[in-house]
């Protein structure tokens, strides 16, 4: 009986012994399994707070219609959470329109809203961005730096007045020595309808564009090429050479071509502005521009004049007015931020 009774009091301590260190290697285990789900919440909370930082920025990019000032602040609500925009100005240029140079910096926090507000994770990322403003000089309603043809047999009505009747009003057609515009009638404008004006580099660097920049890469437009009937009024950038054949085409938006434009359509309708390295033959049946039109910029980059253009001729009609309207909707999708390339940073804080 005696011995019965010891080995009873040996397996009772070491029962519990054994219950106890299960009980802590399943508590160990439930709190590594704990820790160890944390973490992976943790870790996705964090890629959350990057995407909602991102979020934010770029909506804050695609929300400004006019230059911020320097500190603006804006708190963007966004799918996971909100952000906290913060831009400001890193270089003022003297040009009160030229680019300047902001950082903008943007916060983003992670809500569960079954959780409280209390955020659960940030993460702050930034880009450097340019605030790039589009204009145009409209000196005339067709500016060419090429010299230009006026055959004989069609019918002209080019005009210098705003159509849309809110800017004064400029020459109708604005080129180069030696071109052959003969008769001028139908060419109206201010001062003057017709006025030849110079070399053709001088025509040019009044077309206040720089072209260098356009054909060398920094424009970067909606499309590289031409699109017809957009109603979105898109940029569109095509290099070399263009010949438009179809029945019927046009299109509304910022056309810029880099060698020549040759518009042999039935009909032509444009809204907008037309940009052109080299000639133009306005050699369409029928052909109606509304905005603004500049011709012979390859001769800011110099080498070789640009070829002679030509317009109207025997059964053509070339209808060209100066409608600032029409060239502020071209304009309007090159106004605002343009992220430099490079410039963005996803570890802002620990600067």
């Amino acid at each position: 009986m005696a011995h019965r009774a010891d080995e009873r009091g040996i397996a009772l301590p070491l029962t519990l012994f054994i219950v106890i260190l299960l009980t802590v290697m399943l508590a160990s285990l439930f709190a590594r399994v704990g820790i160890e789900r944390e973490m992976a919440v943790g870790a996705s909370d964090a890629v959350t707070a990057l995407a909602v930082a991102q979020a934010g920025l770029q909506r804050y990019f695609g929300s400004q219609t006019a230059r911020p000032r320097d500190g603006d602040s804006v708190r963007i609500n966004v799918t996971g959470g909100y952000a906290d925009v913060v831009a400001h100005v890193v270089q003022h240029p003297a040009d009160t329109m030229s680019d300047q140079l902001y950082i903008v910096r943007s916060t983003g926090y992670v809500i569960v809203p079954a959780l409280g507000a209390v955020p659960r994770a940030r993460r702050t990322v930034a880009q450097f961005a340019n605030w790039q403003t589009g204009s145009i000089d409209a000196v005339a309603a067709w500016t060419a730096a090429n010299r230009t043809e006026r055959r004989s047999g069609g019918t002209v009505d080019i005009r210098g007045q705003d159509a849309s009747g809110r800017e004064p009003a400029v020459y109708g057609l604005r080129t180069r020595n030696g071109s052959n515009v003969s008769p001028t009638t139908g060419i109206s404008g201010s001062p003057s309808g017709y006025y030849e004006d110079g070399s053709g580099s001088a025509v040019a660097s009044l077309a206040d564009i720089d072209w260098q920049r356009v054909t060398d890469g920094h424009f970067v437009p909606d499309y590289y090429s031409y699109r017809a009937w957009d109603v979105t009024y898109p940029s569109m950038l095509v290099r070399g050479n263009l010949d438009l054949r179809d029945f019927v085409t046009g299109g509304w938006g910022l056309l810029i071509v880099t060698g020549d434009l040759t518009i042999r359509s039935t009909y032509f309708i444009w809204y907008g502005i037309i940009l052109v390295g080299g000639k133009i033959d306005f050699d369409a049946t029928t052909t109606w521009v509304y905005g603004n039109v500049k011709s012979g910029l390859n001769e800011q980059l110099g080498g070789a004049a640009p070829p002679r253009g030509y317009f109207a001729g025997t059964g053509r009609k070339l209808t060209l007015y100066y409608d600032s309207y029409y060239v502020q909707r071209a304009l309007a999708s090159l106004t605002g931020f343009a992220p430099i390339p490079n410039g963005w940073v996803d570890n802002w804080a620990t600067y």
